[in-house]
């Protein structure tokens, strides 16, 4: 009986100088395993980089083009939105994400509720910067900003995008 195609491979597992198993393919004569570790070291470099970035990115809000007295009460932001016909609609949503980080307001995530207004006091905002005066861990005061993140007026309604 004749051997087939897979009669000239032969399979070799070896470990790279990086400590990674590698398969190494001997096919006919031609030997694969340079571009298999070299693969492989780019995925070992750039899954670092990929995890180092924020889990959600934060889109940029743009109601403050169109609305006007713009005002936070707690975590609560109020404005008067233009609809599209030019008449004003009263709006208001729940400001998600941020929180004080000892005096500093910063932004966590879309997905959950903001908590600064737990420690803060003078809670204001103009456009899409929220400033407050937020408690350290010492029981100081700190003044700190924070923009926020990806609010818009849709037809005079603040919505996330």
């Amino acid at each position: 009986m004749a051997a087939g195609p897979l009669a000239s491979v032969a399979v070799a597992f070896t470990q790279d100088p990086i400590g990674i198993n590698v398969c190494r393919h001997f096919d006919q004569g031609i030997f694969m395993h340079g571009f298999l570790r070299t693969t492989l070291k780019s995925v070992v470099l750039i899954l670092p980089i990929a995890f180092a970035l924020p889990a959600q990115a934060q889109q940029m809000s743009s109601y403050q083009d169109s609305c006007r007295h713009i005002r936070v009460r707690g975590a609560t932001l109020s404005a008067d939105c233009r609809r599209m016909n030019g008449s004003f609609n009263e709006t208001a949503i729940e400001i998600r994400g941020i929180e004080n980080i000892d005096g500093n307001l910063q932004f966590s995530s879309m997905v959950q509720p903001s908590s600064y207004q737990i420690t803060c006091r003078h809670i204001r905002v103009a456009g899409a910067t929220l400033t407050a005066q937020c408690r350290r861990i010492d029981g100081t005061w700190n003044e700190s900003s924070a923009l926020i993140a990806g609010i818009a007026n849709i037809d005079g309604n603040l919505q996330y995008q």
